[in-house]
């Protein structure tokens, strides 16, 4: 159930009508794994952000050496 707000297009939520309902979470073990999994992932991106700026920093020198 929701109801519209004045000044947005986006509908808000009724916290009370959405708290009855059930929800069910991963035992913590598998939150844990699903949160490892998460951070490996994040890891990688930030080292593949690494490689693509040095990338792009060593492709801008590039016509600089070509005429020295």
């Amino acid at each position: 159930m929701s109801n519209v707000t004045l000044g947005s297009k986006m509908p808000r939520s009724d916290w009370d009508f959405i708290s009855t309902f059930p929800f069910k979470f991963p035992h913590e073990k598998e939150q844990e794994k699903i949160a490892n999994f998460l951070t490996a992932i994040d890891r990688k991106i930030e080292t593949l952000s690494r490689q693509i700026d040095q990338t792009e920093q060593f492709k801008k020198g590039l016509p600089q050496k070509l005429f020295v």
